[in-house]
C-alpha cells in the first residue's frame, strides 16, 4: 500500500465493531443517491462479490469514477496507524478512538476522471453510503493523516469541497524533529493533485499555523495557475510581499521526498 509505487487512491475507514455491518446493493445506491440533486444524476452500480460479517469485497461505480471496496474484521498495521493516525492533528481522544478500532474497509480509486478533487468527492461519497454509528476515522495513508467521521460525510459538505478544498482532511502537516525545539513541517498528499509537496525548518520563534497558511497558498499558486517551480525560484507570498525561495531537499533528508517530489521553501530577504 505505498502510494509512491500505487498511482490510485486509498482511504480506509476504521470501524469500533469486529465485524461489518455492510448494507446491500439496493440500500448502498439509495446512499449514494442522497448525494444527487436537480443538476447532477449519477450513474450508479454496487457490485458484492462476498458480503460477509467477516469479510467484503465488491465495486462502486459512479459515472466515470471507479472504487473497489474491500473489508477485514481486524485492526491495521501499527505501521499504517502511525503514519496517519499518530501524525494527524486531531485532540488526542479522538486520536486515541480511531486507534482503538477492531476493523477496517479499504477504499481504492481505480477510475479515470482527470480531476483530482472530483476523484476525491467519489471517494468521500461512498465513504458516506457505508458510514454508521461504528464508524470511528477516514484515514489517508498517502497524505500520512486521519481524521474522525463528525460532518465530513454529510452530502451537504462533500458537496462544499468542490469550492474549497479541505486542506485539514486531504492534506498531512508531519513534524519531522531535528532537536526537542526546531523541527521539519512537511506536506504529505500534494501528490493527489500533481503538487509538489513543501517543507520548511521551524524555528523556535515562528507559528506553525502561519507556515501551513504559506503552504496552501503556494499550493494554490502552482494548482491553479498550473506552474511548474523548481528550485532556485523565488515567490513573493501574503499581503506584505514575503520573499520564499524554492530549494532542493538535503540528500540525507530523502525520507521527506513526496511521490511527486517535495521542494524546501525558505524565507530570504527583500534585496535577494
Amino acid at each position: 500500500m505505498d502510494q509512491s509505487q500505487n498511482p490510485n487512491l486509498i482511504i480506509l475507514l476504521v470501524y469500533s465493531a469486529p465485524y461489518f455491518s455492510v448494507p446491500d446493493e439496493k440500500t448502498l445506491i439509495g446512499r449514494l443517491g442522497s448525494f444527487e440533486n436537480h443538476q447532477e444524476t449519477l450513474k450508479m452500480n454496487v457490485t458484492w462479490h462476498q458480503r460477509e460479517s467477516d469479510k467484503c469485497w465488491g465495486e462502486v461505480q459512479l459515472d466515470d469514477h471507479h472504487i473497489q471496496v474491500s473489508g477485514l474484521p481486524h485492526p491495521l498495521s501499527p505501521e499504517i496507524i502511525d503514519r496517519t493516525i499518530h501524525t494527524s492533528r486531531w485532540q488526542p481522544q479522538i486520536k486515541t478512538a480511531m486507534r482503538q478500532h477492531q476493523s477496517h474497509i479499504s477504499l481504492v480509486y481505480t477510475g479515470n476522471h482527470p480531476d483530482p478533487v472530483e476523484r476525491m468527492i467519489s471517494l468521500y461519497l461512498t465513504a458516506h453510503a457505508f458510514e454508521n454509528e461504528n464508524l470511528l476515522g477516514i484515514l489517508n495513508l498517502g497524505a500520512w493523516t486521519a481524521h474522525p467521521p463528525a460532518d465530513f460525510l454529510t452530502p451537504e459538505k462533500i458537496r462544499s469541497y468542490r469550492q474549497t478544498i479541505p486542506f485539514n482532511l486531504w492534506v498531512g502537516y508531519v513534524k519531522f524533529f531535528i532537536d526537542k525545539e526546531h523541527y521539519w513541517l512537511v506536506t504529505k498528499g500534494h501528490h493527489i493533485f500533481d503538487v509538489p509537496d513543501l517543507a520548511y525548518a521551524v524555528q523556535s520563534d515562528e507559528n506553525p499555523e502561519d507556515i501551513i497558511a504559506n503552504f496552501i497558498n503556494i499550493f494554490y499558486y502552482i494548482y491553479e495557475k498550473d506552474v511548474f517551480v523548481t528550485a532556485g525560484d523565488t515567490l513573493s507570498i501574503g499581503a506584505k510581499g514575503e520573499k520564499l525561495q524554492f530549494s532542493e531537499v538535503p540528500a540525507e533528508m530523502d525520507y521527506i521526498m513526496g511521490p511527486s517530489g517535495t521542494l524546501v521553501i525558505e524565507k530570504t530577504s527583500p534585496e535577494a
